[in-house]
């Protein structure tokens, strides 16, 4: 598969992703919605602690190696692509989770993958 954006662009993503998420039960309408509300600000937040503290160009602390922020990030992605399945969540809290989630995953399988540093 081609890569085609770089992790710079990955970062800033994941950045502007998060907040989007944490925003969105207030931007789409579902604030009422406890739960829905509640995943959106905890793993929101999650993304950024993690993304701030990742091996890359956008990392502030540098201590989580990228691919490890790449895992997570599939993590986040396959649970909100497929949050409508898995929660009660016929609303439009999940139809936004299942959007963003793919968005996520797009994200992930846009960006290379670090080299394995592995010595034989």
């Amino acid at each position: 598969m081609t890569h085609t954006i770089s992790t710079r662009l990955h970062g800033l993503l994941d950045y502007l992703w998060s907040v989007l998420l944490i925003a969105s039960p207030w931007l789409f309408g579902f604030a009422d919605e406890t739960v829905n509300r509640a995943i959106a600000v905890i793993l929101g937040s999650a993304v950024i602690l993690y993304s701030f503290c990742t091996e890359y160009e956008m990392g502030v602390m540098r201590g989580i190696p990228r691919s490890a922020h790449l895992f997570l990030d599939m993590l986040v992605g396959v649970f909100l692509g497929s949050s409508f399945m898995h929660i009660a969540m016929a609303s439009r809290g999940g139809l936004v989770f299942a959007i963003l989630g793919v968005a996520m995953l797009i994200n992930v399988f846009a960006t290379p993958r670090p080299r394995d540093t592995m010595t034989s």
